[in-house]
């Protein structure tokens, strides 16, 4: 890779690790070589857990046990569909533990097409809390077959354009496309996508009888090859977003395994994982 060209910002997400307590995920994490995490609260991908408990008190400590192993979190995923009606307030709570995590940004869904209207309308109140806060809010595509404000690539450019706030921004999501267009080549969309994005999500995923299984890098049905060569060559930051025990239906629905993907098997995915993208990079 040339020294010219500037490094990109990657970090690992602890979606990997649904199942096991933060106390276990950042020595795991650590020993894997990850100092860069997005600590992962997502409903569906990762064991219940309720908006009260994502306290300031929570995130601190959180962020401390990361210092101890050497570890920041730049973004925090923390999906929602802003078009509820109490999405101001699960916003805010959000916002306040990625802050406490010491965190800039806030991955999470736009809103659905049946509760856009209710978004849209209140968009400027979420701007204005992710701003006392400190934080971006970065639009993701869903990965359900559910319709979004944001499926694809050509949706980023007329919401932003509603949206205006800076405060707005998108992680595009490669891997949902899969599930979520599958009429769609999800590389060429997510390369179409780049100029308008602020931070990708690289998941590897396949397609088999019974719906989506997500896998090691570099092993799915989508070659994220040329995608990462030029996020890599165009500093634009992305997160392994690898959720091992995480399935879809046939209909794109999620649902998780019954117990945790044994510690061992995460640590070596993630690793062959890490390893692949550096093999990626030095032939750049």
């Amino acid at each position: 890779m040339s020294s010219n060209t500037p490094e990109s910002y990657m970090s690992v997400s602890t979606a990997a690790y649904d199942g096991y307590g933060f106390h276990e995920i950042f020595p795991s994490l650590a020993r894997c070589g990850v100092k860069q995490v997005e600590v992962a609260f997502i409903e569906g991908y990762v064991e219940a857990f309720s908006d009260n408990g994502l306290t300031t008190a929570y995130g601190r400590e959180l962020q401390e046990e990361m210092r101890r192993n050497g570890q920041e979190c730049r973004y925090f995923s923390g999906h929602i569909d802003l078009g509820e009606s109490n999405a101001c307030q699960r916003l805010e709570a959000r916002c306040r533990f990625a802050s406490a995590l010491g965190a800039a940004y806030v991955i999470t869904n736009a809103a659905s097409i049946d509760s856009s209207e209710t978004f849209l309308a209140q968009a400027d109140e979420l701007a204005a809390i992710a701003r006392y806060y400190g934080m971006r809010i970065l639009l993701e595509n869903p990965g359900n077959r559910v319709a979004n404000l944001i499926d694809h690539s050509a949706h980023l450019a007329p919401v932003l354009e509603k949206l205006e706030a800076p405060e707005f921004g998108v992680n595009f999501d490669v891997g949902n496309l899969l599930s979520h267009c599958p009429h769609l080549d999800p590389l060429a969309d997510a390369l179409a996508a780049v100029s308008r994005v602020d931070h990708f999500h690289i998941k590897s995923c396949s397609k088999i009888a019974e719906g989506i299984v997500f896998t090691t890098l570099g092993e799915g049905d989508i070659h994220e090859a040329p995608l990462l060569r030029k996020l890599m060559k165009e500093g634009i930051p992305f997160s392994l977003e690898l959720p091992f025990r995480l399935r879809r239906d046939r209909d794109a629905q999620p649902w998780r395994l019954d117990s945790a993907v044994p510690m061992k098997e995460i640590e070596e995915n993630i690793i062959r994982s890490i390893r692949w993208i550096n093999d990626i990079k030095s032939e750049m």
